[in-house]
């Protein structure tokens, strides 16, 4: 009896893992016939074998590329290195100083222990240095794209493509928010680790060595407790046996991953109601309910992500701008539901590019749930799926271009005007991240529509001086988002500047109103209560920040000088002495000792 197509296509997918027994019982045929099909078309059995799953990689005959790939980064990020501290970076590093100082940092948030030890190695070495802080992000993404060159030859053994495409992952500027940016640098880190995680476990099925597949297992406790979005990775792993291997061979060694993402689920779990709490005070809950709708959040999402790889003009911190007509929705979803179409019709033909088309999608599961956890898109978010987006298009250059001899000049050329142009993208990019000032206003032009806009680019004039603009740049952040706790505070800032004090009172109680752990509204009222006279609410106002935050040497020094105003040296002196044990030279509390003393 003959096979039919189907069969056939069977055993074509199905030679490299299973026995012709295997395959024989599979498919309800006789071995014989199975033989018999095998022997007929053993070359080109073989041929596909390699083509779409690669053959052993021995990193050592790889130096030459390694080393370019990682000269290449070196290159496009040199700009970056000295870049500041901005946005997270001063409130997590910064403000936060003192936590470095003693091992209890590690306790803070145990589950990021690498992320936690390198911050504090950074620390105790050079104190608050950007580049010390930045350094790790840079070496895991030189990390990733190495990564992505030894996996690419398991799915395609055409020549240069594994460095083609880890050339786009190298220096296209979609991938520098998690590289410059030094809190984005989780995203550069759990990047390397998953695909470490991925690559490990390919060897592991290739070479049928189990000490492999449980280094892919720690490999992946390492990525998962990098960034808690890589927990999708049993998922990727489940797609890639049921593209290319034998589901039924391979559950229990699945469900190991997903037992580790489960209880890893269940730790997060308890974290849910911070997150919300932070999204709805600290950035004036400024999620949009309109896109927690699924049928209209992936659309968009995965339509704003191909325009920003297609086309990276308007990179921004805040990916807000989704106001859109009727038509604009449909081509947006039209978009969507063409990227799942090309994904389905490769699953026959070229089962690769399938595979990384759904690796991208995948990869953005976390951030595309309906509970408005996350942003709609952000370029971070994108940083490991764009792989899959890096495959597809360099295989569609090669299809039309570089495997056609007449074109194939023609295909090179375009490859490496393409990379020239992404890499002086990046470098210019890299200028927006230098300092807090270029970043904000680069954002504000980008996303004109978030009230973060408006009030970041209202710091951005207020340290140059110019308050009836941060006044205006505070009340259009207002007028976007009237619950916005840190514009009111900002606002307040600038009336206290300007001599309005009632004003100044009234916004600080509405931003504590909106956001009752803003401990910076209380010693700003302390402040204003101390010029009015009234010792008694400046006293008030000052116990409240450090009963909110300990280590906060200049409420200490308030109440100090409070208590000395009011005649009780004993008091003003404990406080004094306490500033002291925060900030040893702190010349005020210095002086108050003194003064105390006499």
């Amino acid at each position: 009896m003959s096979l039919t197509q189907s069969q056939k296509r069977f055993i074509q997918d199905h030679y490299h893992d299973m026995s012709p027994g295997e395959m024989a019982k599979e498919l309800g045929s006789s071995k014989k016939s199975i033989l018999k099909h095998i022997q007929k078309n053993k070359s080109a059995l073989e041929n596909q074998s390699v083509e779409e799953h690669g053959t052993k990689i021995q990193v050592k005959e790889h130096y030459a590329y390694l080393g370019l790939l990682g000269f290449f980064v070196l290159i496009v990020y040199a700009n970056a290195i000295g870049a500041a501290f901005v946005s997270d970076d001063i409130y997590v590093l910064v403000n936060e100083e003192h936590t470095f100082r003693s091992w209890e940092y590690f306790l803070i948030q145990p589950t990021v222990f690498i992320r936690n030890l390198l911050y504090f190695s950074a620390y105790h070495i050079g104190g608050l240095s950007p580049f010390l802080f930045r350094l790790p992000n840079i070496l895991f993404h030189i990390g990733f794209v190495w990564m992505v060159y030894l996996i690419m030859p398991f799915f395609s053994k055409k020549k240069y493509l594994p460095f083609i495409v880890a050339l786009f992952a190298a220096v296209h500027p979609m991938m520098v928010e998690s590289v410059t940016w030094i809190s984005g640098g989780i995203y550069a880190q759990s990047g390397f680790f998953l695909l470490l995680t991925l690559y490990l476990y390919l060897r592991a099925r290739q070479e049928n060595k189990n000490i492999l597949y449980y280094y892919s297992l720690i490999a992946y406790v390492a990525a998962i407790s990098s960034s808690e979005k890589v927990i999708i990775f049993p998922f990727i792993v489940l797609l890639y046996e049921f593209t290319f291997g034998n589901l039924k061979k391979v559950w229990l060694k699945i469900g190991s991953f997903f037992t580790i993402s489960f209880l890893w689920g269940l730790m997060l779990l308890t974290r849910v109601s911070e997150r919300l709490d932070y999204l709805q005070t600290t950035n004036g809950a400024t999620q949009r309910i309109d896109w927690q709708n699924p049928l209209v959040q992936i659309p968009v999402a995965l339509s704003s992500y191909f325009q920003l790889y297609l086309w990276p003009r308007h990179l921004t911190l805040y990916q807000s701008e989704f106001a859109m007509t009727r038509p604009e929705f449909v081509i947006r979803a039209g978009a969507a539901l063409l990227f799942f179409g090309i994904a389905a019709w490769n699953y026959k033909k070229n089962k690769a590019v399938f595979f990384w088309l759904m690796f991208f999608f995948i990869s953005l599961w976390p951030t595309m749930n309906p509970f408005g956890l996350s942003w709609v898109v952000a370029e971070r978010y994108s940083y490991l799926g764009s792989i899959g987006l890096y495959f597809g298009f360099t295989v569609l250059i090669y299809k039309y271009f570089i495997d056609k001899k007449p074109y194939q000049m023609l295909g090179y050329t375009m490859i490496g005007i393409l990379l020239v142009a992404l890499s002086v993208r990046t470098v210019v990019r890299n200028i927006d991240w230098k300092n807090e000032d270029n970043l904000w206003v680069a954002t504000a032009k980008a996303s004109p529509s978030d009230p973060k806009t408006h009030n970041n680019l209202g710091d951005v004039y207020a340290r140059n001086g110019d308050l009836p603009n941060a006044a205006k740049a505070f009340e259009n952040a207002i007028k976007l988002n009237p619950r916005y706790p840190d514009a009111h505070h900002n606002l307040a800032n600038i009336y206290m500047e300007q001599g309005k004090t009632e004003e100044a009172i009234r916004l600080y109680n509405r931003a504590i109103e909106l956001n009752p752990a803003l401990w910076q509204s209380h010693q700003n009222l302390g402040a204003l209560y101390y010029r009015q006279g009234d010792y008694e609410k400046a006293l008030e106002e000052n116990m409240t920040v450090i009963k909110m935050n300990p280590y906060q040497a200049n409420a200490y020094l308030n109440i100090g000088v409070i208590y000395y105003q009011l005649g009780d040296k004993i008091n003003a002196k404990k406080y004094f002495r306490k500033v002291l044990e925060l900030d040893p030279n702190n010349q005020m509390a210095q002086q108050g000792m003194i003064e105390t003393s006499k």
